[in-house]
């Protein structure tokens, strides 16, 4: 199987997966170790297609996942977007409502995108 084409095709792609799942994946041979790799892509494939996740974006979710990759603090990232602390506190607590200002410093110094942004004010 090169492409999972309809819902029959899916199903019996996620039995063949749940087979190899069964044994033990220390357990399976190279060959079978290859095509569950291969079952699984084709799989996500269809998955992504047919069944996709709804992306929602929370700010105080982003603002989070921003500071731990850059190993910030509140304070620090405020200082960073020129904004009092204070003020960034209640928008990520959801008091205060995002200003259009602070969303192109995010846009402009964290790289959020900009239109998603538009979208939360």
């Amino acid at each position: 199987m090169t492409i999972i084409n309809n819902r029959q095709e899916y199903h019996e792609a996620m039995v063949e997966i749940e087979r190899y799942l069964a044994k033990g994946v220390t357990k399976l041979t190279p060959m079978e170790e290859e095509e569950l790799e291969k079952l699984t892509d084709l799989v996500r494939q269809y998955e992504a297609i047919h069944f996709p996740m709804p992306v929602t974006h929370d700010l105080t979710t982003l603002i989070e996942a921003y500071m731990n990759e850059n190993g910030l603090t509140k304070q620090k990232l405020a200082a960073f977007l020129g904004v009092g602390n204070s003020t960034l506190s209640e928008i990520m607590n959801k008091k205060r409502p995002m200003t259009l200002d602070l969303a192109k410093k995010m846009h402009n110094k964290m790289h959020f995108d900009g239109n998603m942004l538009l979208e939360l004010i």
